[in-house]
């Protein structure tokens, strides 16, 4: 595969890697690494909803902390199924 068209690349990315991804029966998310003037990042990407992120490694940490009932909760929350 060939290097992203510098066109394709989000506000602020210089270069990035080849993407990769995750899925199950009810999502699939892309991700690569990319690099911006300020450092590395891994963007993620929703094909499905367009939306994507760029997370450092200090995010990376925070995110890989967290016990798995936080994502429970967020994921409840994202689809309306919280209790109220």
């Amino acid at each position: 595969m060939s290097e992203p068209d510098a066109r394709d690349l989000p506000t602020g990315v210089v270069r990035a890697g080849e993407w990769s991804g995750v899925g199950n029966e009810f999502t699939g998310v892309r991700f690569r690494k990319v690099w911006t003037r300020n450092g590395e990042r891994l963007e993620i990407h929703v094909p499905r909803t367009g939306a994507h992120i760029l997370l450092d490694a200090m995010a990376l940490e925070v995110v890989a902390g967290q016990a798995p009932e936080f994502f429970t909760r967020l994921i409840a929350e994202g689809l309306g199924s919280a209790d109220e």
